[in-house]
């Protein structure tokens, strides 16, 4: 499945050889696709928008928009600021602020541990979390140690963890005992775009083809040489283990060894690429804004 401008999704069911558009409720830019089983899925976008299919992508609900989130953020740390709590009046004047203008402000990532708990983020530190398989959402903007309110620009779990990636070279990891976020600097200037990896190895990628790698889950890290100038958008692991990034400038870069070298593979139309996911065993589609196109993995 992919999805992208103007509230377009469209879902394959041949490994990507024919695609179908699904039926959308929204014209919203979406920003990122997460299926937790292969009937579960969940879409984010642009002007707040969270969408959840149970029918492998074909149709689609909307849980979320800018405007219920706005007065949802509202109401909550009105609350929380009548109650006495000292980090809601500024919390509550950055939500006012942040959707003064509309209900502009964008979710980037999706992610769940479970059936029923999960994590939606997005720009100017919009975090939200449900804890009943996202029939409703409630903020989480005081669970992380963001007082910046940096843009919150994927969200992903990997092995036993869960990491949201930033502005400013930060990662954030949760701390399930304490139920919070906690900032996790690289030693980057730059920002992140998404994280890939399996277990414990773990690897951040973003801005002027940067790449960081953790060995211990997103506690510590450490920079790749890739000697690349573009933007690397997106990236999965394949099933054999294959790392792959894909870039702004038409990259598309393969590593088997966890990280320590990837190579270019060939691509019959570089492109403006955004994301990358395994079509079948000697495929891939890649996306972009040329659309969806599979590539040959040999």
């Amino acid at each position: 499945m992919a999805a992208g401008l103007r509230g377009h999704v469209i879902v394959s069911d041949d490994a990507g050889l024919s695609w179908q558009q699904a039926a959308v409720p929204v014209a919203s830019d979406l920003t990122s696709v997460l299926f937790t089983t292969p009937q579960l899925g969940w879409v984010t976008g642009h002007d707040g928008v969270l969408l959840h299919s149970r029918d492998s992508g074909a149709t689609w609900i909307k849980r979320l928009d800018g405007r219920m989130t706005a007065q949802a953020l509202t109401k909550h740390f009105e609350t929380l600021a009548s109650n006495g709590d000292r980090e809601a009046p500024a919390l509550l004047d950055a939500v006012k602020q942040n959707y003064a203008a509309g209900p502009e402000q964008a979710l980037l990532g999706v992610a769940f541990t479970d059936a029923r708990t999960g994590w939606a983020c997005g720009s100017f530190g919009t975090l939200l979390a449900t804890q009943d398989g996202g029939e409703t959402w409630q903020s989480w903007m005081e669970h992380i140690d963001n007082p910046k309110l940096l843009h919150l620009n994927a969200i992903a779990q990997i092995g036993g963890q869960v990491l949201i990636a930033s502005e400013q070279g930060t990662v954030f990891r949760l701390d399930a005992q304490r139920q919070r976020f906690v900032a996790s600097a690289t030693g980057y200037a730059g920002s992140f775009f998404g994280f890939i990896g399996r277990d414990a190895d773990v690897i951040a990628y973003g801005l002027r083809g940067t790449v960081f790698r953790s060995r211990d889950g997103g506690n510590s890290w450490s920079r790749l040489p890739l000697n690349l100038s573009a933007g690397l958008n997106g990236g999965t692991v394949f099933d054999d283990g294959t790392l792959a990034l894909v870039s702004q400038d038409g990259r598309v870069l393969l590593s088997k060894d966890g990280g320590d070298n990837f190579r270019p593979l060939a691509v019959p139309q570089p492109g403006l690429f955004t994301s990358i996911a395994q079509a079948s065993a000697g495929s891939a589609a890649v996306g972009g804004l040329a659309g969806v196109n599979l590539i040959a993995l040999r």
